[in-house]
């Protein structure tokens, strides 16, 4: 079992009010806007017209015509400007982005959470969810929470298979090549970005992937990852390494979609394997 973590972290946080809100976001976001039950949160992604990865978000429904978005930092996206520039007749206000911060907990530590902060709504990791306060730091310790030692929260993502946006992705990612399309309602209508995303789910794969891959010892990020010997052609590039407790050093990388889960790899002079998803 992996150990409780709690780490508080940056986010951008934005509103979107009015009657025609509802309708705004559910033309735009991934997720299925239209269904969420005030009171509820889902997670979403904010596209492109091409159906590039701008942002991931947390969607919060206030109320009725309210909604509170929780966005990924620098170096991600703006997917709030996204929201604000598709914004033309609706009659809706696409309020901030501020910077805000978050107190992110595994699920072995939200019941000591119920009902604490401004706001909970599942974090971007697997198993975690995110709540929002002015001094998240004093909301943990009041719960009797500790916080984890530096990098624990970067570890555990890693191991969950997690991208980060801005890091793990870049301008001309893909939500599969992400592992993303959790986060995607492939029930709704049309949505910014609709298009690509719904051609590679019925109709194809992504042409790479986001991999975990078990390391005999640390890389570098950038670093290239080959099969079928040191001569061979990369097949991806790492972008995310950390230490992970009880498991060793693991990465992330952008793999080629024919390089399959067990494949022996080298990563910068360091064998490695490709792992399943987390």
């Amino acid at each position: 079992m992996s150990p409780a973590v709690a780490a508080v972290v940056p986010r951008r946080i934005a509103w979107v009010e009015g009657p025609d809100a509802p309708a705004l976001l559910h033309g735009l976001l991934t997720a299925d806007i239209e269904a969420l039950p005030v009171g509820g949160a889902t997670r979403s992604l904010v596209l492109t017209t091409q159906g590039h990865l701008v942002s991931q978000m947390a969607v919060a429904r206030d109320a009725e015509h309210a909604f509170t978005l929780l966005l990924d930092p620098p170096p991600a996206g703006d997917g709030a400007a996204v929201v604000a520039q598709h914004h033309v007749s609706e009659d809706a206000l696409v309020l901030g982005p501020e910077d805000a911060r978050v107190l992110v907990v595994t699920h072995d530590l939200a019941a000591a959470l119920a009902g604490a902060g401004d706001l909970q709504v599942p974090g971007a990791i697997p198993g975690t969810i995110e709540v929002l306060a002015d001094d998240p730091a004093a909301l943990a310790a009041d719960a009797g929470i500790a916080l984890s030692p530096p990098g624990a929260l970067e570890a555990l993502r890693i191991a969950r298979g997690a991208p980060a946006t801005g890091i793990d992705t870049g301008d001309r990612t893909l939500v599969q090549e992400a592992l993303l399309d959790d986060a995607v309602s492939f029930d709704k209508g049309c949505y910014l970005g609709q298009e690509t995303v719904a051609r590679l789910h019925y109709r194809g794969h992504a042409n790479r992937r986001l991999a975990r891959i078990a390391l005999e010892g640390p890389v570098e990020p950038g670093a290239d990852v080959v099969a079928g010997g040191a001569d061979a052609a990369p097949v991806g590039q790492v972008t995310s390494v950390a230490e992970v407790p009880g498991e060793g050093w693991m990465a992330l990388a952008m793999v080629r979609h024919e390089v399959p889960d067990g494949t022996s790899v080298g990563v910068g002079g360091v064998p490695g394997r490709v792992l399943p998803p987390g």
